[in-house]
């Protein structure tokens, strides 16, 4: 799977409270979960400055993904011990918010 793709299912899991909640039932330390779901998007996927990332988004993509970035950052420095626990969070809600957003945009594009 390309970078593209995979940051395409990423914005599908992030888009959705039912999709993270299922994401993390296979997880042997659920507690680790919501750290999990931040570090899948910005550790394993998103690196804005490499040349392949780059290349797989449009100037503008690259821009919301970006800003994608750093919502998630500021999840980062919340602790939560459940993913339901951050669902409430008005932070994570917002980057639920963001990811619904870009994948509607990225489906038309």
């Amino acid at each position: 799977m390309n970078i593209r793709d995979s940051v395409l299912e990423e914005l599908k899991v992030l888009a959705e409270s039912g999709a993270q909640l299922q994401y993390v039932k296979p997880l042997t330390d659920v507690r680790h979960a919501p750290t999990e779901l931040v570090s899948v998007y910005c550790d394993d996927l998103s690196d804005p400055q490499s040349e392949a990332f780059l290349k797989e988004f449009s100037r503008d993509e690259h821009k919301d993904l970006t800003h994608l970035y750093g919502l998630h950052i500021e999840v980062a420095e919340s602790q939560h011990s459940s993913v339901s626990e951050m669902l409430k969070d008005s932070k994570w809600r917002r980057v639920v918010e963001v990811a619904q957003q870009l994948r509607r945009r990225f489906r038309a594009a």
